[in-house]
């Protein structure tokens, strides 16, 4: 069984999709509230729960052989914060699931990931890298950059949205890289199965 955690968003949606398509058992572990109806309705087991409540892990975690998290606190708000979820929630899920012996933990970390990073989102990413690599399970820990996918919608919608003005810094040649959110699903179900991915990033 395949634990993926994050499985209603974009990137976890297209990993439970690409797992199930191999006739895998998935678990999702969806929150109170999510609309989840197109994975169960696919075949996934759901499972309600929470990064934030170490009870509801332990629950989703029997019987899983290998964990897949996406989860992360980009556009979320309330109590959803990079010290809930980035660091909290992530180190509550690394422990619940080595506590359950699961045998594989893929993590979705981000390129620039650093515990001397200014920037919240990242230095949290690396705490919990920190944490998983000490954890004791095979690990696998992909870095991705920003997705081509939604970059224009981030840079340019959010603002839009708002009314507010739209700033692009520089003179507008400078070079970026960007990944697809479907090669980045394709590296972390490609990693289950991949010797060469394991305790590595």
């Amino acid at each position: 069984m395949i634990l993926v955690v994050g499985a209603t968003g974009q990137l976890g949606g297209l990993i439970a999709r690409s797992v199930m398509e191999q006739k895998r058992g998935v678990r999702a572990l969806v929150r109170e509230g999510s609309d989840y109806s197109a994975l169960a309705a696919a075949g996934a087991e759901t499972i309600v729960g929470d990064m934030k409540d170490r009870a509801s892990l332990d629950r989703a975690m029997q019987g899983v052989e290998t964990v897949i998290t996406t989860a992360n606190s980009a556009d979320r708000g309330g109590s959803d914060t990079v010290d809930s979820v980035e660091i909290a929630g992530n180190i509550t899920l690394i422990d619940a699931a080595r506590d359950a012996g699961v045998k594989h933990f893929i993590f979705t970390s981000a390129m620039g990931a650093s515990v001397d990073s200014p920037v919240p989102f990242l230095k949290g990413k690396a705490l919990a890298e920190e944490h998983l690599e000490r954890s004791g399970m095979t690990y696998t820990i992909l870095s991705p950059n920003i997705f081509m996918e939604v970059w224009f919608g981030m840079i340019l919608g959010m603002p839009l949205q708002t009314g507010g003005p739209v700033t692009i810094v520089g003179e507008g040649n400078r070079r970026h890289a960007f990944v697809s959110m479907q090669d980045v699903a394709a590296f972390a179900v490609a990693s289950v199965d991949t010797p060469a991915a394991r305790n590595r990033q």
